[in-house]
Parts: structure tokens; sequence; C-alpha cells
């Protein structure tokens, strides 16, 4: 065994480049990756031919091959939305892995595609350029069409009819060409799993509602996963940059051929664990119960049961935004208690049990209810794994993963104690660092301080580093060890997301 695989991402972001690379280094693995620069930039697609002939060339050196289909097939997750490939031309570069199995019969693949979101915005960042003016009309236009064919509703179809007279005919008809062609692809990948291209198949629901037409073409993909039995082989659920680390961690166990671990959840309030996360379609009970599920494994309802307890922080009311400042007064609320949930998290912890914590009170950073809380507890560096950064899938996936590697590493033991618990809390600080001290706090300090679609790039990239060490000063030390920031940039020239090179050296 090589004990290596071959990362194709959605894109050159951290953290579904890098971190799927740091999660698998925790359990003795190596990931492979393109150079970030082959990869593209927000709009601008990857290097396609050259992602080709990269996978070419690393086939022979690895066990196993993660995909993502977007990449391979339009040059990333956000060039699939605004792409003018045929459904042809897409088929034809998913070819090289046909011809990779064909040539290596035994090598893995498992694959993910994402079904087309829609934004609720009139943001064209990520979206075609005339988002900026019809994008709300458009969500709406879809969710109305699809809630009318459920409900028969007369309300929903005079929506439909009113919102036909707003929108352009050619760019309504642009828009659904654009979903038929990635629907299509998605549809025959059903057939690529039956024939055996697919050791497994993830469709990721990016951004979600009730009703919509990407819903309904996860209805079709579901059905026909009934139909043709694929039950164990293809999974659709909320999701999109975690899928990556989920995916590496479970080809991982399974090549290893070790058991994987099982999960038991508890959580900070039942009210919300029984809550819609936002921008998903169902409680955040069900989301963990999905990702656990991705992964390989499943949750149980006893703490003897289980391997890894997942503690589960969920807003009290409703999940806030804190990138948007949405409905922050619904999650600190009584309906939870962080005391009682944090007392389980320390009792359970000197048991000698696995913890991993999934903070799900917010979208797009961590709780600043809770952070604080946990570091003064002494325990945040005892955890098997951490994450709070964009949506609950993001983070479940990215928990569920580390959790898995650390579970792992206690079973085969294949890195020097040492070298694990560097690796181990390299990733958990890193978390801390742009889920909370970045996501929560900083990020906000940056938007009061400028306009970020007023001042240059660099300018904005000064203040956010700026920010960030001023900031970081702040900050307790890390144990035996002491953190330097190496480097800090800002992947897409925004600051939704941030990348940040660490070192840990001991103190």
């Amino acid at each position: 065994m090589k004990r290596k695989i071959a990362l194709l991402p959605v894109d050159g972001r951290p953290v579904t480049r890098d971190l799927p690379r740091q999660l698998a280094a925790i359990g003795g693995w190596e990931v492979l990756v393109p150079e970030r620069n082959e990869l593209g930039f927000l709009k601008e697609p990857g290097s396609l031919d050259s992602l080709q002939d990269w996978l070419k060339e690393t086939a022979d050196k690895v066990d196993g091959i993660v995909v993502s289909i977007d990449m391979l097939g339009y040059g990333g997750l956000v060039p699939s939305r605004i792409s003018e490939a045929t459904v042809e031309q897409v088929r034809e570069r998913i070819q090289v892995l046909k011809d990779l199995k064909e040539a290596k019969p035994e090598l893995k693949i498992m694959g993910f595609s994402a079904t087309m979101r829609l934004s609720d915005s009139y943001v064209n960042e990520e979206e075609k350029e005339y988002w900026n003016r019809y994008g709300k009309e458009i969500w709406q236009f879809s969710y109305h069409t699809h809630c009318h064919s459920k409900t028969k509703d007369p309300i929903s179809m005079k929506r439909v009819e009113e919102l036909r007279l707003k929108i352009p005919d050619v760019i309504l008809r642009d828009y659904q060409n654009t979903r038929d062609r990635n629907f299509s692809i998605n549809r025959s990948l059903l057939d690529d799993v039956e024939e055996g291209l697919f050791d497994i198949l993830v469709f990721p629901q990016d951004d979600t509602a009730e009703y919509g037409m990407n819903i309904q073409e996860q209805e079709w993909l579901s059905e026909e996963v009934s139909k043709r039995r694929l039950f164990e082989k293809v999974f659709i659920y909320p999701g999109a940059d975690e899928v990556a680390s989920t995916l590496v961690a479970r080809m991982i166990y399974e090549l290893e051929n070790v058991v994987k671990p099982i999960y038991q959840p508890f959580f900070s309030g039942q009210k919300g664990a029984l809550t819609p996360a936002r921008y998903e379609d169902r409680p955040i009970y069900e989301s963990v119960k999905g990702q656990v599920y991705a992964f390989g494994s499943f949750t149980v309802e006893t703490p003897s049961e289980a391997d890894i307890l997942l503690a589960v922080n969920v807003p009290g009311k409703k999940q806030g935004d804190l990138a948007l400042q949405m409905d922050l007064a619904e999650v600190d609320t009584n309906d939870r208690n962080l005391g009682e949930w944090m007392l389980r998290i320390k009792h359970y912890l000197g048991e000698g049990k696995d913890v991993a914590v999934a903070d799900l009170a917010y979208a797009n950073g961590s709780d600043p209810a809770l952070m604080p809380r946990l570091l003064e507890s002494g325990f945040f560096g005892m955890l098997s794994g951490y994450a709070g950064w964009n949506t609950a899938g993001n983070s479940l996936g990215t928990v569920i993963a580390h959790s898995a590697m650390v579970h792992l590493h206690k079973r085969k033991g294949f890195l020097l104690e040492s070298e694990f618990k560097k690796r181990h809390m390299g990733v958990l600080i890193h978390r801390f660092l742009d889920d909370y001290l970045y996501q929560s706090v900083v990020r906000q300090t940056v938007r009061e301080q400028v306009d970020e679609a007023g001042v240059d790039e660099q300018e904005l990239l000064e203040v956010v580093r700026r920010q960030f060490m001023k900031a970081l000063e702040e900050m307790p030390q890390w144990g035996e060890y002491k953190l330097n920031i190496q480097n800090i940039d800002l992947p897409w020239n925004r600051t939704f997301e941030i990348g940040l090179s660490i070192c840990l050296e001991r103190d």
C-alpha cells in the first residue's frame, strides 16, 4: 500500500484543498493535490487540460482518487454555474476516470458533484452576471414553481405568472439551460456508479430551502437511487466544501480495512437540535446523521455504545449568521444550556472518551458565547476535533473527519506520538484561529473599518493582517506549543474566507 490518495478538489481555497491533506496526515496518510494556480480563481476555471494530465500522472502513485466532478468537468464549483460547456464536452472530460479505472481496476474512486445552488440575493460574485438584477426573482420563480407542483397552492401559481413578466425570457431560458446541463451530468453519473466507476458518489446540496428546482432535482436523484438499489453507494445531503474531507477520511478507513468509529451526538439544547440549520433543508439532528452516514458510519443513543462522542452546540431558537449579522438574538437563549453541556464534555473527557465539538449555533463563525468558556475550561486541547465555519454541514463534515483520523491513529499508530499530537493540535488550533478568531471576531471589525468593495486588494489584506495579529495578542498560549503565524492571505481577495499558514514549535 502506498498510503497516498489523489484529491482533485472543488477549488483551490484552503478549506477545500489543504484541510483534507491536514486531516489525512493525522492518520499517517498523504494526500496529493494539484498546484493551487491550476485550480482557478473564483469565476476563473481551473486548467482543465493540465488537470487531466495531473490525474493521469498521479494515478500510479496512489491507492485511490477523490474527485470533484465540478472541477473535472467545468473547472470548479463556481465555474459550474456559469460555464458554457455542453453535456458532451463535460462527459468527455470525465472519460479520463474511466480510462484510469480500466488501466487500474483496483483503483478506488470516490466522486462528488454538487446540485447547482440557488442564491436568494442580488450578489453575482459567484453567479452569472445577470444575478445582480434578477437573482431574487429567479430564486422566487424556482421556489414557487416547485411549491405549486407539490402543493397546488394557487398563490404560488400566481407568483410564478407574475415573475415570468419580470424576468426576461432570454435570461430565464439561459438559467434553465444551465441547470438542465448540470442535471444531465448528475443523472449520467448514476450510470457510472452502476458500471463500477465510482465506489462512492456524493451529490452535496449547496444552499437549499424547502422548495426549488434544486430540490426537484434532488428528489429525482433520490428516486433513481432507490430504483437502482444504490443506497450504499450514492449519498445526497446538505454540504459542499467539506465533502472532500469526508471522502478522504472514508477512503482511508476502507483502504486500511478498519471498522469506522460509531458516533453518539449530544446537544446543548433540544429545541435547537430540531431546528433547521440556515441554508439547509432539514433539522440539525438529521444533518448530523447524514454527515456521519456519508462517512460510512452511524449514530447511537448512549455513550457506552460509541467510539466518539459528538458534542453539538446548537442555537436556542434559530441559527444566526455572523457574516450577515442575522438573527443574532435568537441564538443564546434559555432554550439551551451551555454550562450543563460543557460539564458533560468535561465528564466524558475525564473518563478517557474521545469527544469532538461541532459548533453550529451560527453559520459563518464560532459561537462567541461558547469559545471564551471553552478556552477557559482548559480542555479545548483535549478534544478530538472542533469546527464552526460556514454552514452546519461544513462544520460537521470537518469534525467527523478530524475525529475519525484521531481514532485511526489510536487504533493503528502509524505516527510517533509526538508527531501525531503536533499534526492534530495544528488542525485544532487552525480551526480556532479561522472559525473563531477570524470569522467571529476579526472579520466583523474589518467590515466596520473599511468598505470591502471600495478598497483595493492590498489595502484590504493589510487591514485584515493588522486586525488579526492584534486580536491574536489577546489569545492564550497553547500549552507546550509556541504558535507562529507564517502567512495570512485572502484566497479570493474578499473577507469571506482567510488563508493561514501556521507553525507549531515546542515552547
